[in-house]
């Protein structure tokens, strides 16, 4: 493998094969103390914590965050409702924004203006969602699927390391 990952931002430095092990171990355990990621790219704990800290900065670590279960907050319905949309996907975010069901937008290519993955607590609270998409001024068509099972669901994953 290349000794750094091409530039990722521009303007930003590429990731060098440190900045790689403490991604990959923080993916691996999020949880990781300092002292145990210093120990594994062998720096110290200040190093570390500075070269995380400019990660983030530089938008490589975007949050820092823990991953609840959908289901334990009620949600146990995963859809995604693709959208012909008449407005532009930059009008449409900020009132998408207000509906806690959904968790993401993407704008994609086709037929289709945009998906959005939503959760609901169960199908009547997604047809009373997609009942409510479709009032919002601007969206014009919803097309809607229904996962029944989630096999494989992660991130971007730092490799060869």
């Amino acid at each position: 493998m290349a000794e750094n990952i091409s530039e990722y931002r521009s303007g930003a430095r590429a990731l060098d094969r440190i900045d790689q092990v403490l991604l990959a171990a923080l993916q691996a355990a999020g949880r990781m103390r300092l002292e145990d990621l210093a120990r594994q790219v062998e720096l110290a704990p200040s190093s570390v914590h500075d070269r995380l800290r400019r990660l983030q900065r530089d938008g490589v670590i975007r949050r820092w965050t823990i991953d609840i279960a959908p289901e334990a907050l009620g949600f146990s319905v995963l859809a995604y409702v693709g959208v012909q949309a008449s407005r532009p996907c930059s009008e449409l975010v900020g009132t998408l924004e207000q509906i806690r069901e959904v968790e993401e937008f993407h704008a994609v290519a086709g037929q289709l203006s945009f998906i959005l993955k939503v959760r609901a607590i169960d199908t009547e609270h997604l047809l009373q969602l997609i009942e409510r998409l479709k009032q919002i001024p601007g969206i014009e068509a919803t097309e809607t699927t229904v996962v029944l099972k989630t096999h494989l669901e992660r991130g971007p994953v730092v490799q060869g390391i």
